[in-house]
């Protein structure tokens, strides 16, 4: 495998959240590597700016972005980017989620960075299939498209999503591909196999779940997008057949996807809802749950679906694309079709009341995450995509560098016959 040489690499994502998330334990990588790291994200909220800096060391260039189309705002962050870009010069340049997306793109082809890489964690037009977004979706198509136009390379976090990509006609298939199995950096497999049993024991007092309660887990908005509807209509008829069993939320309503009228009152009223409005460490909440269920509509990937998979909780899922990505049923989960509330329920009812089944499920998890989420082989993969991707485009370059100096010399050539051939004037200006 050909090595990268030390460069300056920028990334740039919406959301700290995000670059936390994702990209934080990456950059690490990556500087100890040599390169010199640069990050652009907004400098709100700043406690999880300041967790990105600490884990990722990465150089903090801080540029408010509206997740929201916003002309106004959005020529503003254009122009930051451009500074940013201008100031650091990198060499390669690594844009992510929607709105950073679109403004390290048009700001790399502007001021031409040599490496453009855009890195699709979903597709926006088409998580935005509900609420207000929904008539949104031509315009973020369009988006979409000059974003990937923008990009000299464009990757995409699971098969699914690539293959949807490529049948809207928002990229070519020759230019997008998934490395390994999908994921953005990979996973600290590691941080939710063998938890703090401490603060697992602190989480399980004071949410009320003792040691045996069969428990569902859910983390993410409670949107429809998300499948919250389909979850919270099947709970009821897993309610009313196991009592005892909970519902374990991590996460709150979205305003700009409003629930239904018929799933807000399930949710209102319906019991054995635990709920919690955010949990920064994870890591301490998947060991309380029997199964966690992802009955999302559409995802990029189910990240939440291997973090609880490296914890060995087996999952429910749907055939959503970036939802079927983030397991293998009957080795790691089991997967009921997209919208269909009775299979839902019958299939957590199925797996609160067989032990054995959820535990094979959870074991095979466990090694599924492993062998292909693991960060040191999500990093490898990703280096040898850098290494390969530099190479090719600098070689790309000595291509063209024979051409410009070809058509700089017919240039000079032009102009000096041009010289030869123009008349003589005496100090009259006659001729």
């Amino acid at each position: 495998m050909s090595r990268l040489p030390p460069l300056r690499i920028l990334y740039t994502t919406t959301t700290p959240i995000a670059a936390l998330a994702f990209f934080a334990p990456q950059l690490r990588h990556l500087r100890e590597q040599g390169h010199d790291l640069h990050l652009v994200t907004p400098p709100e909220p700043a406690e999880l700016v300041g967790r990105a800096r600490a884990v990722g060391g990465a150089t903090f260039h801080p540029l408010p972005m509206a997740r929201e189309i916003s002309p106004r705002r959005d020529l503003r962050a254009l122009m930051g980017m451009l500074g940013i870009l201008i100031r650091v010069r990198p060499q390669i340049l690594n844009f992510s989620t929607p709105k950073a997306g679109l403004l390290g793109g048009l700001a790399g082809v502007l001021t031409g960075v040599p490496l453009r890489v855009y890195f699709i964690h979903g597709l926006r037009s088409e998580t935005a299939a509900t609420g207000a977004l929904a008539r949104l979706r031509p315009l973020l198509r369009l988006i979409e498209r000059l974003t990937c136009a923008c990009a000299h390379e464009v990757l995409c976090v699971s098969e699914s999503n690539r293959a949807e990509a490529v049948a809207l006609g928002l990229v070519p298939a020759g230019k997008i591909r998934v490395l390994g199995a999908g994921s953005p950096a990979g996973l600290n497999v590691d941080r939710y196999a063998h938890p703090d049993p401490g603060a697992v024991a602190a989480a399980r007092a004071q949410l009320g779940l003792p040691e045996g309660t069969p428990v569902v887990g859910f983390v993410g908005r409670l949107a429809p997008q998300k499948g919250t509807e389909e979850l919270l209509l099947a709970w009821e008829d897993v309610q009313r057949r196991l009592p005892e069993a909970r519902l374990l939320l991590v996460g709150t309503p979205d305003p700009a996807n409003p629930l239904s009228a018929r799933a807000l009152e399930a949710y209102r009223r319906v019991p054995g809802l635990v709920q919690v409005d955010f949990e920064a460490d994870m890591s301490r909440l998947y060991p309380l749950m029997t199964l966690l269920t992802l009955p999302s509509r559409h995802e990029g990937l189910g990240m939440v679906v291997l973090e609880a998979a490296a914890a060995g909780v087996p999952a429910i899922l749907t055939d959503a694309p970036g939802v079927r990505d983030a397991g293998v049923p009957g080795v790691t989960c089991l997967q009921v079709p997209t919208g269909d509330v009775p299979a839902l329920a019958g299939a957590l009812h199925r797996l609160l009341t067989d032990p054995t089944e959820a535990r094979r499920l959870g074991e095979g998890s466990r090694r599924w995450v492993r062998e292909q989420f693991s960060e040191e082989r999500v990093w490898e993969l990703w280096d040898s995509f850098y290494a390969a991707a530099w190479a090719q485009r600098q070689e790309a370059a000595r291509g063209r560098r024979p051409l410009l100096l070809a058509a700089g010399a017919a240039l000079l050539l032009g102009l000096a016959r041009g010289r030869r051939r123009r008349p003589c004037r005496d100090s009259s200006g006659t001729a």
